[in-house]
């Protein structure tokens, strides 16, 4: 079996540029907030397409190429600070896959009496993402939103680190597979017994829907490799059913009879035909 492909995840974050002058040191925060963010990304596993601190139209038109030459799996909106969705939605049109906006709130709550505009600013993910959210949702973007804190914190507030972060987790987990499924070959061998529709399969839904190959096989592609079977391999492959299976025999109930060694060499002869077949097909 092919190795499982790992997840490519497009991320991208946002605030307004028109902040920048304005705010000493907030670009530079938000970008470290981020680079947290994809920090933890590689550690699930996934490989990283990141597309900055998107905070112009034209900068989330650059993103959003960026993610379909990159042909990533899922894309990831890190919410820094507000920013406009005029330039949020290009960088997620071009790619088309699925949408992940990240609510995560630097700390879980802010000393309001302490608090300035550029402090504000930096923990203000949550002010536009409802305004991101409709833009997606009449643009037909595919779309989830995980609302949470961004550092582990101890304490009553931490479950909303760990809620947020397993979430984002299983998101990750999803995209890898589907590239596995959009990058591999099933083969089909066969039919079912007439009559059973809930059997039946339509090779265009599964190409259409997933992205998988669906590579008919003949009998006699089987029939070949199983004649073609040797010795060796009929005896290592009889080993490994062995140590597989718990092999019963008769009296264990009243149907269960006793295995013959003909036909587990049989069984195993097929097997080794199957081996070959997913082998010679390039079968996932």
């Amino acid at each position: 079996m092919p190795v499982r492909k790992q997840a490519k995840i497009g991320v991208f974050g946002i605030g307004l540029a028109a902040y920048w002058p304005q705010f000493e040191g907030l670009k530079e925060r938000l970008e470290g907030y981020q680079r947290d963010v994809e920090g933890k990304l590689r550690t699930m596993g996934a490989e990283i397409v990141s597309a900055g601190l998107v905070d112009s139209a034209p900068g989330a038109v650059e993103a959003g190429d960026l993610f379909a030459r990159e042909n990533v799996d899922l894309i990831i909106c890190y919410v820094g600070t507000y920013a406009t969705s005029s330039q949020v939605l290009p960088a997620v049109q071009r790619r088309r896959a699925p949408v992940l906006i990240l609510n995560l709130q630097p700390v879980p709550a802010l000393d309001y009496l302490e608090t300035d505009t550029a402090e504000w600013l930096a923990n203000c993910c949550a002010c536009c993402v409802p305004e991101i959210s409709n833009a997606f949702a009449r643009a037909r973007i595919q779309f989830n939103v995980v609302s949470g804190v961004l550092h582990e914190i101890e304490g009553h507030a931490g479950r909303y680190y760990q809620r947020a972060w397993s979430e984002i987790a299983d998101w990750v987990s999803a995209a890898s597979v589907m590239r596995d499924l959009s990058y591999s070959r099933v083969g089909f061998l066969g039919h079912t017994y007439p009559g059973m529709l809930d059997m039946y399969s339509d090779f265009t839904m599964v190409h259409g829907q997933l992205g998988v190959h669906v590579e008919v096989l003949e009998m006699d592609d089987l029939h070949q490799r199983v004649q073609s079977a040797t010795d060796v391999e009929i005896e290592a492959k009889i080993a490994e059913i062995r140590s597989t299976f718990n092999i019963v025999g008769r009296g264990r109930d009243k149907i269960s009879q006793d295995v013959t060694p003909d036909a587990l060499r049989w069984t195993a002869r097929v097997a080794v035909g199957l081996d070959r077949l997913v082998g010679d097909f390039d079968l996932n």
